[in-house]
């Protein structure tokens, strides 16, 4: 206690405070360059299998976890239609989902709900079927990947989120209460506080940005 008294005596000549000066439109001007310097770098980064397994060990888009490994785990292979859920209206999926969305199709193909309230619906495209999967964030809920280093990664921008494109060899994809399953290409990205999973076989990354961009609100 008399160290404590003998500090509060003191009298310290402090040097005068500075004025400082926030130049916030100016900070702000700076972000869309800062955001795109950062995507170039990832992007780099994951063309290095090295730099890539350290930065993929866990990486999150939104509700998904991708995880690298040396070794795939035993998986099945299934239709992309096979075990999405139950089927639910398109009332349903508007209330379970807020940020629905649907392909750019005449009709509103069938839409499933399956554990952990992940909504997923198949379509065509060019004759191929395409899955996509949308899951409301804030749940504590994680659609898993597992890839190994067969399996190139891409980071992307569809629209003006920020997406992550798998394409290459199969991965393993993991769905609550389901058995995994290899998937092939697929694109990821988050908008607002939802996720959205876009796979299909044949597709290519041009191809899966275009048609992530045109989907509707639901």
């Amino acid at each position: 206690m008399e160290l404590e008294r003998e500090l509060s005596a003191l009298r310290v000549e402090w040097p005068p405070t500075p004025a400082f000066t926030l130049e916030l439109g100016r900070r702000r001007r700076r972000w869309p360059v800062v955001a795109a310097i950062a995507l170039a770098a990832i992007a780099v980064a994951f063309a290095v299998p090295q730099s890539r397994a350290s930065i993929l060990h866990f990486f999150d888009i939104g509700s998904v976890r991708v995880r690298v490994v040396d070794t795939l785990p035993p998986a099945q292979e299934r239709p992309l239609s096979k075990g999405l859920g139950r089927r639910v209206s398109l009332q349903e999926a508007r209330a379970d989902i807020s940020g629905l969305l649907l392909p750019p199709t005449k009709t509103v193909p069938p839409l499933y709900l399956g554990p952990g309230n992940v909504l997923s619906l198949v379509f065509a495209h060019q004759e191929e079927p395409v899955l996509l999967s949308e899951l409301l964030g804030g749940g504590g809920v994680y659609l898993k990947k597992l890839a190994a280093g067969a399996t190139s990664f891409e980071g992307v921008r569809v629209g003006n989120a920020s997406g992550l494109w798998l394409s290459g060899s199969p991965h393993v994809f993991f769905t609550p209460q389901r058995s995994p399953r290899l998937a092939g290409n697929v694109l990821l990205w988050e908008s607002g506080s939802t996720t959205y999973r876009l796979e299909g076989r044949k597709l290519g990354k041009s191809e899966a940005i275009a048609i992530a961009e045109s989907l509707r609100r639901g």
